[in-house]
């Protein structure tokens, strides 16, 4: 691949990620403002790309911009975290908790350049995401069934 190829990739890149730190920038200045659902699923979806991110990172053992990952999920699960805290969900509480915690190792692995600990990160991140996404399911499912019963 060409450097005008990489250039183009890397501000592609760059421009996406925007759309999701925006909201980031903006909590941070005033405050954590609460996701909603089109916000949460977005998050979400920027956390799984990210994630694969950070294997194929792991992998080339470019352990700087797996630093960067992890720097990015954290403020991405922090995001996660405050919606279950506004829904006063303990589950979920629990788990972005856990993810954290797994991020925080990921970050550690990174600096200490520990590749077999960096994939234990990311397998238990992987784990709690998907309980997240499970639980995040099950709420959808039972608000709706809520409106079916409450609607006029």
């Amino acid at each position: 691949m060409s450097n005008s190829n990489n250039c183009a990739l890397l501000i592609a890149g760059l421009i996406i990620s925007q759309s999701v730190f925006i909201p980031m920038e903006l909590s941070a200045q005033g405050g954590t403002t609460a996701l909603d659902e089109e916000d949460y699923v977005s998050v979400i979806r920027e956390i799984d790309f990210t994630v694969g991110d950070a294997e194929l990172h792991i992998d080339q053992k470019y352990w700087g911009d797996l630093g960067t990952d992890s720097d990015a999920l954290k403020a991405l699960m922090e995001q996660i975290k405050a919606f279950w805290q506004e829904q006063n969900r303990s589950s979920g509480i629990e788990h972005s908790s856990q993810a954290l915690v797994a991020i925080s190792q990921l970050s550690r692995a990174s600096g200490q350049e520990n590749e077999s600990e960096a994939k234990q990160a990311v397998q238990t991140l992987k784990e709690h995401l998907r309980a997240i996404k499970d639980l995040n399911q099950r709420n959808q499912t039972k608000f709706q069934l809520m409106n079916m019963f409450y609607d006029d």
